[in-house]
């Protein structure tokens, strides 16, 4: 009898405990107790249909709950919005889970502690030119310097650009992370901002080797279960690991999930899911950044997060290609996300230089 009452306290304890971590509905309320103007987003929907062709989900948290919550061009509450360079966030995210786990020392970890299998010296012919034998031992020995910090505030030393012809053959590669080790440095890393999925690619796959688990299943665990999203889809490479810069899948609710951890300091409830510390240095200035041309007011990247100001506010934000934004203003208390449809007229880069117009005339009436 002991033993079965010892039984139904320990049961009810961890129910308990469960249970308060399990997110609630996310709760909604009127636009004009966020302190919006009566009509503003009337106009506001009317606009975003009459501009974009391929928004399917725009949806605003202010303060307490939802404010805003609209589908367009078909879209549903359910549809799964595949949200390309998000994934990066997310991943940055899963590191600083990582660290705090004590999985990975530091940011500062070298790269290729993780991958001893791709740090063979290479030969070079005796015969050969010396320009030759010293040009593969300065990208050598400069690969040994890289850490992970280099990687995630997106300033690796590569020889890269994710708009240039090495792109393809990434993405075809039969092995991304190889292939993104074996890049040419033609800069110090941790000097100069480039844009570089090849970056997260290697921080993906250096997770799977701390965590002796592939990227998703270390995410379900320790992100996505106690946030309450849910993971319908993250593709592989043909290594079989989970792709760390794209090609994963989350609803615009989800997607509003990841993001109200950051506006919360990490926390869901009373239950710390990414570690604060990881929160404010994540999004952090971490790397100079003054000028994108899709992006107005630029003003620095931190690990793996964007950062700009709108009509006077700091926020930081995940970008996804072809509009996929989680957007956190801090001082306002709010989350913005978008989705777009991928299958529709889309514009691409101008469709999220649009919405960030958008954006900042929904801040402006705040």
């Amino acid at each position: 009898m002991i033993r079965l009452t010892i039984l139904f306290i320990s049961l009810f304890v961890f129910n308990f405990s469960f249970a308060q971590f399990v997110p609630q509905p996310l709760k909604t309320f009127s636009p004009d107790s966020a302190g919006f103007k009566a009509g503003f987003l009337d106009s506001f929907t009317k606009e975003l249909e009459d501009s974009s062709k391929a928004l399917g989900a725009f949806m605003v948290w202010r303060k307490r709950g939802i404010v805003y919550e609209h589908y367009f061009n078909g879209a549903k509450p359910d549809f799964w919005y595949n949200i390309k360079s998000i994934t990066k966030s997310v991943v940055s995210a899963l590191t600083g889970i990582a660290i705090e786990k004590k999985l990975i020392p530091s940011v500062n970890t070298p790269v290729m502690k993780f991958f001893p299998e791709y740090n063979k010296q290479r030969s070079v012919s005796p015969n050969g030119p010396v320009w030759y034998s010293e040009y593969k031992k300065y990208n050598d020995s400069v690969r040994n310097t890289l850490t992970l910090k280099h990687l995630l505030t997106m300033q690796p030393g590569f020889q890269w650009s994710d708009f240039g012809p090495l792109v393809g053959a990434f993405i075809n590669s039969s092995d991304p992370v190889k292939f993104a080790l074996e890049l040419e440095f033609i800069d110090t890393p941790g000097t100069k901002f480039v844009y570089c999925s090849p970056a997260t690619s290697i921080v993906s796959a250096a997770l799977d080797k701390a965590t002796h688990t592939n990227t998703r299943s270390f995410a379900q665990k320790n992100l996505f279960d106690p946030a309450g999203i849910t993971s319908l889809r993250w593709d592989v490479d043909p290594m079989g690991r989970n792709e760390g810069c794209s090609e994963s899948y989350l609803t615009a609710q989800d997607m509003m999930r990841f993001g109200l951890l950051y506006l919360n300091k990490g926390k869901v409830g009373n239950k710390q899911v990414i570690p604060q510390r990881w929160i404010e240095e994540s999004t952090a200035l971490q790397a100079r950044l003054n000028y994108w041309d899709i992006l107005p007011n630029a003003n620095g990247y931190g690990y793996f997060w964007w950062r700009r100001t709108t009509n006077g506010h700091q926020m930081y934000f995940a970008s996804g290609a072809m509009g996929q934004l989680i957007v956190v203003v801090p001082d306002l208390e709010m989350v913005i996300v978008a989705g777009t449809l991928l299958d529709r007229p889309n514009r691409d880069r101008q469709e999220l230089k649009y919405l960030h117009i958008m954006i900042d005339k929904l801040t402006k009436q705040l």
